[in-house]
């Protein structure tokens, strides 16, 4: 049963019209990176790294917003998930059943925005190879890999939130809202650390600091500047990152685990 749920789940994202929006807009951006460096004479190759990973990035984000967080709170909404839960299935492994088959989802959109995204560069390379640089296509394939663990991340979150409001549209926002504050909390930060602090009140930079610990850093995932550029990889950053996305996501599935098995379905 633990299977069926899982597939289900991924035949129901793939089947979902939203993906193929967001799979156009996605190759929509793609070719516009490539008319875009046509104008641009010098940087080629990091100004196409930077579209393409911000294209990945969002494209994947869409897929959380507008599927992920449709499917569990559709299925308490229209009573489905009695069906699950009549043949004696447990709570938790219905959930994390829908987890893992949208971590199908998500691993499949990401590896066609990654083939999208060398697709760009290569021909970004081959129509200007003077100007391209030092972009890493390696490293482009790696920030990809960040990307996913970034949105399965979201997905953790987004399905905690569908249990504690079971409105799609209060998850929405909380798991938008929560990728935008994550995504800035350490810039932020930095600059509050590094303003005079007699121009800095102290209620500032106690939420600053709050929201700095108590949301996600997904600044962690953000590798842009590193393919872009070609920089030398940090190892220990980069494992430290990967273990610290997964296991904020094994946390937040988990305690959405306790949340559900105690969870009234009426």
């Amino acid at each position: 049963m633990l299977r069926a749920v899982l597939w289900v789940t991924f035949l129901e994202g793939v089947r979902n019209r939203a993906v193929y929006g967001i799979t156009l807009l996605a190759g929509l951006m793609m070719a516009f990176t490539v008319a875009l460096c046509s104008m641009i004479m010098q940087d080629v190759g990091k100004v196409a790294t930077d579209f393409a990973l911000t294209t990945a990035t969002f494209a994947a984000l869409l897929v959380v917003l507008f599927v992920g967080i449709t499917i569990l709170a559709r299925d308490i909404d229209r009573k489905t998930i009695y069906l699950a839960m009549s043949r004696a299935v447990p709570r938790s492994r219905y959930l994390v059943a829908r987890f893992l088959g949208l971590g199908m989802l998500q691993t499949l959109i990401v590896a066609l925005l990654l083939l999208a995204s060398m697709a760009t560069l290569l021909l970004v390379k081959q129509m200007y190879p003077t100007f391209f640089g030092t972009v890493s296509l390696w490293l482009v394939a790696v920030a990809h890999l960040f990307i996913l663990v970034q949105m399965i991340l979201l997905t953790a979150l987004s399905i905690l939130f569908s249990l504690v409001t079971t409105n799609a549209f209060i998850t929405f926002l909380l798991t938008a809202i929560t990728w935008l504050i994550g995504s800035s909390t350490q810039e932020v930060k930095g600059m509050v650390e590094s303003t005079d602090p007699s121009q800095v009140a102290p209620i500032i930079k106690m939420l600053v600091k709050l929201a700095y610990y108590l949301f996600p850093n997904l600044s962690l995932f953000d590798l842009k500047e590193v393919a872009a550029h070609g920089l030398a990889v940090d190892l220990p950053h980069l494992g430290f990152a990967l273990i610290y996305g997964l296991g904020y996501a094994v946390a937040v599935l988990s305690l959405a685990v306790m949340l559900f098995k105690r969870k009234e379905l009426t």
